[in-house]
């Protein structure tokens, strides 16, 4: 593998990880602010919802970011 290659699965990784937490920050901070200005119980469960939802995108795409990382021991 050379320097370049190496260097490319890095940087595709960091990106990744990147959205990741876009992801993870508006899944969990969006549905909390939604849930301080309205306290009904539709509007909890939405924003339970987006959480998951926002939490679990992230979850996959940290864990994408991994596997590239690995072709790096190859």
């Amino acid at each position: 593998m050379t320097e370049g290659e190496r260097e490319r699965i890095k940087l595709r990784a960091n990106y990744l990880n990147g959205l990741g937490l876009i992801f993870a920050a508006a899944g969990g901070i969006g549905p909390a602010v939604l849930m301080i200005y309205r306290m009904e119980t539709k509007w909890l469960i939405v924003g339970l919802m987006l959480l998951w939802a926002g939490l679990m995108a992230s979850y996959e795409l940290h864990s994408l970011a991994m596997k590239h990382l690995k072709k790096l021991d190859e």
